[in-house]
């Protein structure tokens, strides 16, 4: 599910890297082309969104917030800015395709409308087919003055070099702890703040969206299948063919987090900073069912399937390859080679 970039209000965490490219825009330094990355849920759409109203408002205050109140900003709000574009895939986790591109770089040319900025936000930058990439390359080789191109991504190396050569980066951080953690207690009333925190790997917008979800049940019932699996109680290939309806990247995400606590209280049984401290029973009790060396090659099966994501690979083997590899050690103590 994509980040949250419909409201316009500014993340907290976002100040310093906003304050940056507002200065550089008071400078007449402004790149005609900006990367903006980093972890998933920290609000990089919105953030793209937010400096789009402010380029396209025809008033904005000194520190660069749109007035809300021009015709830019109501055209904007209304989603009718004539320089505005946005481009994204057709359907979600499916690419963008070189149309969309030839559409926007047939307007590119154009004088804006407004008399101002132009900007198009590309999000999931990294959903780009290769012709599109192609396409979109040409014209950050040859760049139109007075547009801004911004593109989103949390992976941007999956974008071709020459792409990512011709933008400037601005990489977003996670936000501090203490800071997200009162973020999200004001927009959830406190509920799990500390614990969606640590499910989302201290994504605050990821967080906010696991609370508006049942997902803390969903989870449960996925910790007790890997269990399930891990015990020999549940068929491996049944439990790949339930967790693939699921989002993989979640999922995978989860199933590291478990394996990763089961290593840290094998080490330590009362380790403190665990990314699942409400399943500490549970994960201790089976982390000690296998060596160490058992579980760093499950997690390294974890990692290289969630860096197969978004490939040709078919996802259903890659969970029934995981699975299967997780049931082996069932079977008593094997070697890295024989987990192989």
């Amino acid at each position: 599910m994509g980040e949250n970039a419909t409201n316009s209000s500014q993340l907290p965490w976002h100040q310093e890297d906003w304050n940056r490219i507002q200065a550089a825009r008071r400078s007449g330094r402004l790149p005609h082309a900006l990367l903006v990355s980093g972890a998933r849920g920290i609000g990089k759409a919105r953030f793209a969104q937010d400096l789009a109203a402010s380029m396209l408002c025809n008033s904005p205050d000194d520190g660069g917030q749109p007035c809300g109140r021009c015709q830019g900003c109501h055209l904007f709000r209304a989603g009718t800015h004539p320089d505005y574009t946005r481009i994204v895939p057709e359907e979600p986790g499916r690419a963008i395709r070189i149309d969309r591109i030839r559409e926007y770089i047939a307007r590119g040319a154009l004088t804006a409308q407004a008399g101002g900025y132009k900007v198009v936000v590309i999000e999931p930058a990294d959903a780009l087919n290769i012709a599109a990439a192609n396409s979109l390359l040409k014209t950050l080789e040859e760049p139109v003055n007075w547009t801004l191109i911004l593109l989103v991504s949390a992976l941007p190396e999956r974008l071709p070099a020459t792409i990512r050569s011709r933008c400037q980066r601005l990489q977003l951080p996670l936000p501090a702890r203490t800071k997200a953690e009162q973020w999200l207690t004001a927009e959830t009333g406190g509920k799990n703040a500390g614990l969606l925190l640590d499910l989302a790997s201290g994504a605050p917008l990821q967080a906010l969206e696991l609370a508006g979800s049942d997902i803390l049940a969903i989870r449960e019932r996925l910790l007790e299948e890997f269990s399930g699996v891990l015990k020999g109680e549940k068929d491996p290939v049944a439990v790949a063919t339930h967790w693939n309806g699921f989002d993989l990247q979640r999922l995978l995400t989860w199933v590291s987090g478990w394996l990763i606590d089961m290593l840290r209280l094998k080490a330590i049984p009362d380790f403190s900073g665990l990314i699942n401290p409400d399943q500490t029973n549970r994960l201790r009790t089976l982390g000690n069912r296998l060596e160490f060396a058992q579980l760093y090659c499950l997690l390294d099966r974890v990692y290289e399937a969630i860096q197969a994501l978004g490939s040709q690979l078919n996802s259903l083997m890659l969970l029934e390859g995981f699975l299967l590899a997780l049931a082996a050690n069932n079977q008593g103590p094997r070697t890295k080679r024989e987990l192989r």
